[in-house]
């Protein structure tokens, strides 16, 4: 996003190799930029530069004016400070498409992000172009991404701290706690260790043990991002693009990233590779009640059979339907779910799955403190094969969202997948890249799931 910098050539060369596309910002960004000179010449000069640089390359496919100053002007005050001084509303909507359309006339220019499209619409309306959503997070539950059905959702996001093994590697605080001296330094958002512990409370009940504490906030992360991004592809095609702040860190920092300062993967970026899978299942609720939506963006028709079922917590399925299905490349489905299998006899001890091919979809009647979890309990196997740990876990209980912490026992160490959820009986098995073998006790003591919060 603007406020960065225009990437090297390596960059758009393994975007163009990849078929990554590129959104490609002018880097204005959350402020008011004069247009007098000198600064007038030196934007041109840049702006000019940039194009003829960049426009070989296949996988830019847009010039974007800004990011948020259409809307700061809009609704953060800056009208009365700024009075008649420019702002930088001539580069946005007179400048830049003018060297677009001269150096790059077959690529497209949009003025912001967000914008509507037009002068006299508000840059951030649901109903037009792009829209941030920055409501949830700041001020409000994640669960209000649902009140909003936006063209494209360009910018999102919630905060997690980074991986264990970046949080001991970069501070030394003792005791480490969510409020010591140098976590706090390492969490720059305003008031953002308060919204942290709001956003957290809303689900969950908050954990005093700081390991604890690190998985809640983590798994409240992936939860928020994947709720949003589902609901927003679910409204396909009134919404046809998800974009979330942020990929990744360049310190060790709490933040709204899915890969840390040091390169190490948070539970997000592993939700991530779920909920943006070519074809997804999601539930969605519906003012009719319950619906499955099932999402094919591959080229391919997905033809499944398809099984919802109640369960509850202790493992016997309360009902279930199973039906057939086909959606077209690039389609959407939605079915309503059978007010058998979508009506709770009690939410607190009941979830619904729905399965087809590699996709799962689940659903709780209630937030997780609201809960009747029963206390975790699995049987564990641990196997060592070409340097790798394969831990198999096996359920007794239910046991929600798990994650295995390697990274606490070895900084190198790599899990293959996290935020796993296993009903009674069924098993899965991490694949841990590690630089030393593991111990399997060790492991289990690493193993977190949301029954513990």
């Amino acid at each position: 996003m603007g406020g960065g910098i225009y990437e090297q050539e390596p960059f758009y060369q393994t975007c163009d190799e990849l078929g990554v596309l590129v959104w490609q910002d002018f880097l204005f960004a959350c402020a008011a930029y004069p247009e007098e000179e000198p600064l007038h010449s030196e934007v041109e000069a840049e702006a000019r530069h940039q194009v003829d640089r960049l426009s070989g390359h296949p996988s830019l496919v847009l010039w974007n004016g800004n990011n948020e100053n259409l809307w700061g002007h809009a609704d953060w005050d800056w009208r009365e400070e700024l009075g008649d001084r420019s702002w930088g509303r001539g580069y946005y909507l007179e400048l830049l498409p003018k060297i677009v359309a001269e150096r790059d006339p077959t690529r497209p220019y949009w003025p912001g992000s967000p914008y509507s499209g037009r002068h006299d619409l508000h840059p951030n309306d649901d109903r037009y172009g792009t829209m941030h959503l920055w409501d949830a997070w700041n001020e409000q539950d994640y669960t209000s991404y649902q009140q909003h059905a936006p063209r494209f959702a360009a910018e999102f996001g919630h905060q997690a701290p980074p991986t264990y093994a970046t949080l001991r590697e970069a501070i030394s605080d003792d005791p480490l706690t969510p409020s010591s001296p140098t976590m706090l330094h390492h969490q720059k958002a305003q008031g953002g260790n308060d919204k942290l512990h709001t956003r957290l409370a809303e689900h969950f009940r908050v954990p005093s043990d700081f390991e604890a504490w690190l998985y809640a906030t983590q798994l409240n992360q992936a939860r928020a991002i994947t709720f949003g991004v589902a609901h927003f592809r679910a409204l396909q095609p009134l919404c046809m693009g998800t974009l979330y702040w942020q990929l990744n860190d360049c310190w060790p920092v709490t933040s709204w990233s899915a890969i840390d300062g040091y390169g190490r993967r948070k539970p997000l970026w592993y939700a991530t590779r779920r909920v943006y899978a070519d074809r997804l299942l999601t539930f969605q609720p519906r003012p009719e009640g319950l619906a499955l939506v099932a999402i094919n963006d591959s080229d391919e028709p997905w033809r499944q059979r398809l099984t919802i079922e109640r369960w509850a917590f202790d493992g016997g399925v309360v009902g279930s339907v199973t039906l057939g299905f086909e959606i077209a490349a690039r389609g959407v489905l939605e079915h309503p779910v059978p007010t058998w299998v979508s009506q709770a006899d009690d939410g607190r001890r009941e979830l619904i799955r729905a399965r087809a091919d590699d996709s799962e979809a689940l659903w709780f009647f209630e937030r997780d403190k609201g809960l009747d979890y029963p206390d975790p309990s699995y049987d564990s196997a641990l196997r060592r094969q070409n340097g790798r740990s394969h831990f198999t876990v096996t359920a007794r209980t239910l046991l929600r969202d798990l994650v295995l912490y390697a990274d606490a026992l070895d900084p190198d160490a790599e899990v293959s997948e996290q935020l796993v959820t296993l009903l009674p009986g069924e098993s899965f098995t991490f694949e841990v890249r590690c630089s030393e073998p593991l111990d399997e006790d060790a492991l289990r003591a690493r193993l977190r799931c949301a029954n513990e919060l």
